[in-house]
């Protein structure tokens, strides 16, 4: 169940920057909403993954397991950091107006994002190998 609400929680955030990418030209309060959604579900995922990790003993007693060697976890997990300090910058870039800068940020996150997000569906499962 843990899985399943992470796997959704990052589903829900992917369709929301990706509709928030949709709207930046056509309107800029659908494009903000959008955005704000996804960063709320992302760090909302993100907080319950490091809350179970490193508070709650350990991914597999929620039952998520890796399907991959570590060293790809870790990969994954480095990557995965990358893109939420990415998100972070973009929004408070947003929030602040500073247009130029979030712009040109939203070319390495959105193809990051996705790439982690998709990696996460395979690098996991919630049944042991």
């Amino acid at each position: 169940m843990a899985l399943f609400l992470v796997n959704s929680l990052m589903t829900i955030s992917i369709i929301a920057f990706y509709l928030g990418y949709f709207f930046r030209k056509r309107d800029q309060k659908r494009h903000r909403i959008f955005n704000v959604m996804g960063i709320f579900a992302n760090l909302s995922a993100a907080v319950y993954l490091l809350g179970m990790k490193y508070l709650l003993g350990g991914i597999a007693e929620h039952q998520i397991y890796p399907t991959a060697p570590e060293f790809i976890i870790l990969t994954h997990r480095f990557f995965a950091a990358i893109a939420l300090i990415l998100m972070l910058c973009m929004g408070y870039l947003g929030w602040k107006r500073k247009r130029n800068l979030h712009v040109k940020l939203h070319y390495i996150f959105l193809p990051l994002y996705t790439i982690v997000y998709i990696s996460g569906l395979f690098l996991f499962q919630s049944k042991p190998l």
